[in-house]
């Protein structure tokens, strides 16, 4: 009898630990994937990759795992837009349904083949930590094999502490193309609120646009490496207050490329960095004497914000109504 107690008892720490040690693990849901094409195939194909994505990601064993009815509810009852993800209303909702990190991604058809980008948002800095893209044959055998040797790469570095999950994954170095298809033209050296490196986005995403807002002040914007995004944010809600559209922190917002969507335009400083690690180098096929003025997200005051000659690399006060400025989104990760 008193062994049985004996061995009850055990079971029951046992288990208690083991309860205790899982309600430690950060919470993580796996969503759906977008196309770029709305054929059953290649949507039932994204259904599969997302599938074989979440399988991964339990076997990391790092993570208490979302159900798919569950974080598909959350999304269709909350209304959260998979386009706007880390907006601060979407980001409020995955943190009060306690959702710790959020993979999503995109199956992009180019010809016979797909083009997969997997990436997890860490909720907790509403940005998106890491990412991985790879090109792969849709046949079944060649995307289950893609998708293995895909996650492989997503995976590695995982390290846990606490209830923290950090993905060191692939390094670079400035002058490398990012996952994004641009270049790299920052790199702090440590992983740190959700981002170590800057990346600024292809020739074929740049557009010109008014900065907007003028003869308002946009209260908060800074020159600071590292607050682009927060000053993007800024200039969206004065644009949206003052009914404003198309002006060169909305497009860069906007901006869906390669399957990222985390776009913002530069700080002053980034901007200085821009011209520094990649126009002096002859990389990223920035403007000639023509159209080599750039728009930063650092607003001078009412009526004018600050730009950069990237021919001559001197930054600029200049009216904010102006619009043949050129507008080039950089993404942090």
């Amino acid at each position: 009898m008193k062994r049985t107690l004996l061995f009850i008892g055990l079971v029951l720490v046992l288990t208690a630990a083991i309860f205790a040690q899982n309600t430690t693990l950060p919470r993580l849901a796996v969503v759906e994937f977008s196309t770029n094409i709305s054929s059953e195939k290649v949507k039932a194909d994204a259904t599969a990759v997302r599938d074989l994505v979440e399988s991964h990601m339990v076997q990391t064993r790092k993570y208490m795992m979302v159900t798919r009815n569950e974080i598909d509810q959350l999304i269709a009852n909350q209304r959260i837009q998979m386009s706007e993800i880390t907006s601060t209303e979407n980001i409020k909702k995955l943190e009060l349904a306690n959702i710790s990190y959020l993979v999503t991604g995109s199956v992009n058809a180019m010809g016979n083949d797909y083009s997969v980008t997997v990436r997890v948002l860490d909720v907790s800095t509403g940005q998106f930590s890491h990412s991985e893209s790879d090109f792969m044959g849709s046949a079944g055998r060649d995307l289950f094999n893609g998708i293995g040797a895909l996650m492989t790469k997503f995976t590695s570095g995982m390290t846990a502490q606490g209830d923290r999950v950090t993905q060191t994954g692939q390094t670079y170095k400035v002058g490398d193309f990012g996952p994004a298809g641009g270049y790299i033209f920052y790199d702090k050296g440590v992983f740190s609120n959700g981002w170590r490196y800057l990346e600024a986005a292809p020739i074929e995403t740049e557009s010109y646009a008014q900065w907007g807002a003028y003869q308002h002040d946009v209260a908060g914007t800074r020159w600071d490496v590292g607050f682009g995004k927060r000053n993007t944010e800024i200039i969206l809600e004065r644009l949206r207050q003052l009914g404003e559209t198309g002006c060169a922190a909305q497009l860069c917002a906007s901006l869906n490329f390669n399957g990222h969507s985390d776009w913002f335009l530069p700080s002053k400083n980034e901007l200085d960095l821009m011209y520094k690690n990649l126009k002096q180098k002859g990389l990223g096929d920035f403007g000639g004497s023509d159209n080599d003025w750039y728009w930063s997200s650092s607003q001078t005051d009412s009526e004018r914000a600050w730009f950069q000659d990237l021919f001559g690399g001197t930054p600029e006060r200049l009216d904010k109504n102006a619009s043949s400025v050129s507008v080039r989104a950089v993404r942090a990760f």
